[in-house]
């Protein structure tokens, strides 16, 4: 299994460097899932409202790849601070993770452990908070 991620955002949001605290998590899947003959892509994507960008998935089937693109708003993330971008943030990617690999069976992958894992180091990595422990956090920035 080979993961990586791209962005697409302004300078106005912190997902970029938000999303750039996913590689430990990254490389421990890497590590553990060696097996799955698949690429996750990520993007994401901080966008304004207006552009109408949904968040898709598809599967490149030739490539052994799947795209997760996911949008998130421009203008609601600008008004958050950073840890409440974060809590946002991480927890739309879990959920949106979660929710689509159901419709891809891969082999070698179960997606129940899978995603049993990805949680536990999300976590570790600072991300799916509680929404109050994001509270708190706004004041340490």
């Amino acid at each position: 299994m080979i993961l990586v991620k791209s962005t697409d955002t302004s300078g106005l949001t912190k997902v970029a460097a938000l999303s750039d605290e996913l590689q430990p998590v990254f490389d421990k899947a890497e590590g553990k899932y060696q097996a799955c003959d698949i690429e996750l892509f990520f993007v994401f994507r901080c966008l304004p409202e207006e552009y109408e960008r949904k968040s898709t998935v598809r599967y490149a089937k030739k490539d052994h790849t799947i795209y997760f693109d996911m949008t998130v708003s421009e203008d609601q993330y600008k008004t958050f601070s950073k840890s409440r971008q974060r809590y946002e943030l991480s927890h739309y990617f879990y959920a949106f993770l979660n929710d689509k690999l159901k419709k891809y069976k891969i082999e070698h992958l179960n997606r129940t452990d899978f995603m049993n894992d990805m949680e536990e180091w999300l976590k570790d990595i600072g991300w799916l908070e509680f929404e109050w422990e994001a509270s708190m956090d706004e004041y340490g920035e």
